[in-house]
């Protein structure tokens, strides 16, 4: 007997949470873990908290193919690029929130000083502090928590989403070039903005002093690594062409391998060689891969569990991805049929 499609997508997820929880269960007590990944989940890292957790990795998925879908079969595709960008990262603020510390999402995105530097410090001048004072000191810290989560996590939705244009589907005309052109410089313009509210105005170093400040020929770090998400994208995109038509496989394969060297290089391009902190000093490849600041991993022992971090985060992404496509397709069908 055939499942529906509905069936078959609910499966997906419950599988695909099933085993994200599992793995995390198994992963958190082996030795030489990072001690950041450790103290990363609420509740001791409670059942709770990794479902909601692994909702939230699936959820990279979701949202990159739910932006790349409504761009598509919008008709002011550059209007609704950053209103999804918006929706999606809100979104997963809100099932982050219940997996994670609060003080781990402050370590990356930074602590709220808005109020203070506009309120205290003049830095808009009268008329903002007057602003300020009006909505009072909790909504603009609930607010500007939100711009700078949305800042940092929109980046690598962009460009997964950007290379999964190829796989939405429309029932609307063909992207002429103007179109192309217009949802090309609102990318570009939404990318800088948001550069800018996480490298340029950040509120923590824990992010920033990561990013290496010259890489090659001058490109701040952040640009290398703006491509990791790139090519996740092109994985993805080749992984859910394969999914449909079986002759794309040895593409799809070859390309999610080659990619894993690929994104290697550009992380080591774009994280800083030598950060010294606390009288430590190491790579921020060790930082992010490590087990701390103290005991350093060979250089092949790194790239391992790049890679094996790397397969995951095509293999979760896929998996969000792919339910939606299902979804829609299912749902595009019924309403043909009416």
């Amino acid at each position: 007997m055939t499942r529906s499609p509905i069936v078959e997508s609910a499966v997906t997820l419950g599988a695909a949470l099933a085993a994200i929880v599992a793995a995390f269960k198994v992963v958190l007590r082996l030795p030489g873990i990072p001690y950041n990944v450790r103290e990363l989940f609420l509740d001791h890292a409670s059942t709770s908290a990794l479902v909601f957790f692994a909702l939230t990795l699936l959820w990279i998925g979701v949202g990159a193919m739910l932006v790349a879908q409504v761009v598509i079969s919008s008709r002011r595709r550059y209007l609704a690029l950053p209103a999804m960008l918006i929706a999606v990262s809100l979104i997963s603020k809100m099932l982050l929130s219940r997996s994670v510390t609060y003080e781990s999402i402050d370590d990356i995105i930074g602590s709220n000083n808005l109020y203070g530097l506009v309120v205290t410090q003049h830095a808009w001048g009268p008329r903002w502090v007057r602003a300020f004072n009006v909505l009072g000191p909790n909504a603009i810290d609930f607010l500007e928590r939100r711009v700078r989560y949305t800042a940092l996590y929109s980046i690598p939705v962009l460009g997964i989403a950007l290379n999964l244009l190829t796989t939405a589907r429309s029932t609307r005309a063909r992207m002429t070039s103007l179109d192309r052109l217009m949802l090309i410089a609102c990318a570009a313009a939404w990318l800088v903005l948001a550069r800018t509210l996480v490298v340029t105005w950040a509120a923590t170093d824990n992010l920033t002093e990561l990013i290496a400040q010259r890489a090659l020929f001058g490109i701040p770090g952040e640009w290398f690594l703006f491509g990791v998400p790139l090519l996740i994208g092109v994985s993805v995109a080749l992984l859910l062409r394969a999914s449909t038509h079986p002759v794309w496989w040895p593409a799809a394969i070859v390309a999610t391998v080659a990619a894993i060297p690929a994104a290697w290089a550009l992380l080591n391009l774009g994280l800083e060689p030598h950060v010294e902190k606390y009288g430590a000093v190491f790579s921020g490849a060790q930082f992010l891969l490590g087990p701390d600041r103290t005991h350093t991993l060979s250089r092949m022992a790194l790239f391992g569990r790049w890679a094996a971090v790397q397969l995951a985060a095509d293999g979760v992404t896929f998996v969000g991805a792919w339910i939606v496509q299902r979804s829609l397709v299912t749902a595009k069908a019924a309403a043909g049929s009416r």
